[in-house]
């Protein structure tokens, strides 16, 4: 049974869709489960034993540990299980097959098993079921081989299969023909566009366009909540795999929602959204890419599109609500920079960019006032765990967050920043100063040949606590020393590395 089999169970579908099962509790309870071992399917597959263990740990989640518990909250009443707990009935088709299929494969290796209770390889090729498939031409030798050398031998017998090794290798051989059998299903449904594709509640896209869509995932108030989304099978497919996390899907649901809920225009600015994120994997011509496409939602033609600064916006601070990861994004994935960097480069695409609008006719008093950090992709800062260092070197301390205030007058342009470093207990929490001058320089791009505006800052001193010392001696602080302005409104500020585009720092402004 693989993961999206569980996700599609009605029952556990619902509390997805209802909120009251997360889905990184479930991608949890997911890894903690046995799997089958070596497998080589597309996805990871459990037993029945292991599903029971997902069914209880889901069901251990709604456990009251008060005296006075309330049955509405329990699961066991929403996923409906039978008098005991050891055998729970489940009404999902899936679920049935799977079982019948492993009574049937263990009482096949109990007639082939030798006295150990282990079976050779050439018991294995020996048994009907392989030769049928080899002399039907259905099985290769060597796709054969490639089974057996996979699969995991018993303990102590390495050329020889216990029970768990020869359930494993069934999945695996059953894997070679999941997409024929996909391929041959019939579905009378299909040249019906008016009519719902639902697998067991999942709605699938189809060639749906996505005004069809959102009619099918909305709920009985004609809005779509972050549980609805849940049901769009396309969606969950790309979190499954890791081609979207959940934190910028949560950053594009609340930048496009009021209210927690998604009406049809703002639907359809989500799902332009989503699309965005993967435009440049649209035009890759490779076979790889090719099949990536298709799990991507086609574009949304809109008159409406969303605001590329408020999807960024939204992604920055669904990544920043996680208190375990420093600040900043400084412990984003490589997913989440790669996505945020094309967010990026759709911005300053915009009008409402004053470098372009202004054609880089921008003085200090544009950028005089006070910011503060949102995200940085700087390795150095990733290195040193913030902006000094000095987070990483104190016992329970840690990067906190950093602004930056920039001073502009006729004579004199200054500088400062404050990097916060938290500390356990709080009261242990200090600042650290960098204060020196700053300065605009015209210059001319190292990558595109065009003229291009850089920040340039002198920092002089370093202060924290009783300490004060000459800012040259402190080479961390050499990522904001040159940055080229890349995208300026009134409230906010990306910079691009001089030496590396892929180098950037949102900042907004702050009162």
């Amino acid at each position: 049974m693989s993961k999206n089999s569980i996700q599609r169970i009605p029952s556990i579908l619902q509390l997805l869709a209802d909120g009251d099962l997360l889905a990184e509790e479930l991608d949890d309870i997911w890894e903690k489960a046995p799997k089958f071992p070596d497998v080589t399917a597309s996805a990871a597959r459990i037993d029945v034993d292991s599903f029971v263990q997902v069914y209880r740990d889901i069901d251990d989640l709604f456990e009251d540990d008060g005296e006075e518990s309330n049955p509405e909250q329990s699961t066991a009443a929403a996923l409906e299980p039978t008098e005991t707990k050891e055998t729970p009935q489940v009404d999902d088709q899936t679920e049935d097959v799977d079982k019948t299929m492993e009574d049937e494969l263990e009482s096949v290796f109990n007639s082939i098993a030798d006295g150990n209770g282990l079976i050779s390889k050439q018991a294995l090729m020996n048994w009907d079921e392989i030769e049928k498939l080899v002399s039907d031409g259905l099985l290769g030798s060597d796709e054969f081989e490639e089974l057996w050398g996979k699969t995991k031998k018993s303990l102590g017998a390495d050329d020889k299969l216990d029970i768990d090794g020869f359930l494993s290798f069934n999945v695996a051989l059953d894997s070679l023909f999941e997409f024929s059998d996909e391929e041959m299903e019939e579905d009378d449904d299909d040249d019906s566009v008016g009519e719902d594709i639902v697998r067991g509640q999942l709605v699938e896209e189809g060639d749906r366009s996505p005004q069809e869509l959102f009619a099918s995932l909305a709920g009985a108030d004609g809005l779509v909540s972050k549980g609805d989304l849940m049901r769009w099978a396309e969606l969950l497919e790309l979190i499954d795999e890791g081609e979207l996390s959940m934190s910028e899907l949560d950053g594009i649901f609340t930048a496009n929602a009021v209210a927690e809920k998604l009406d049809e225009t703002r639907f359809l600015a989500f799902y332009k959204a989503i699309d965005d994120l993967f435009e440049y994997d649209v035009n890759d011509e490779s076979d790889e890419s090719s099949t990536a496409d298709q799990k991507v939602p086609g574009a949304v033609a809109t008159n409406d599109p969303p605001s590329s600064k408020t999807t960024l916006l939204g992604m920055l601070e669904a990544l920043n609500e996680d208190n375990d990861l420093l600040p900043c994004g400084l412990e984003a994935s490589d997913r989440e920079q790669a996505n945020i960097l094309k967010v990026i480069n759709m911005l300053e695409q915009e009008s409402a960019n004053l470098i372009r609008s202004k054609q880089g006719v921008v003085d200090e008093n544009d950028l005089a006032g006070n910011w503060e950090l949102l995200y940085s992709s700087s390795s150095a800062m990733k290195f040193n765990k913030g902006l000094s260092g000095l987070g990483g070197s104190f016992p329970n301390g840690k990067f906190g967050g950093l602004k930056m205030r920039l001073d502009s007058s006729k004579y004199m342009s200054d500088v400062e920043y404050t990097e916060r470093i938290s500390v356990t207990p709080e009261a242990a929490s200090f600042d650290v100063t960098v204060t020196g001058d700053w300065t605009l320089r015209q210059s001319i791009s190292l990558f595109t040949g065009e003229p291009s505006i850089t920040l340039a800052i002198t920092p002089e001193r370093v202060n924290y606590g009783p300490t004060s010392t000459r800012a040259d001696h402190w080479k961390s602080l050499g990522p904001l020393n040159m940055l080229d302005v890349a995208y300026l409104d009134k409230d906010l500020r990306i910079m691009r590395g001089s030496t590396s585009l892929d180098t950037v720092f949102v900042f907004r402004r702050v009162a």
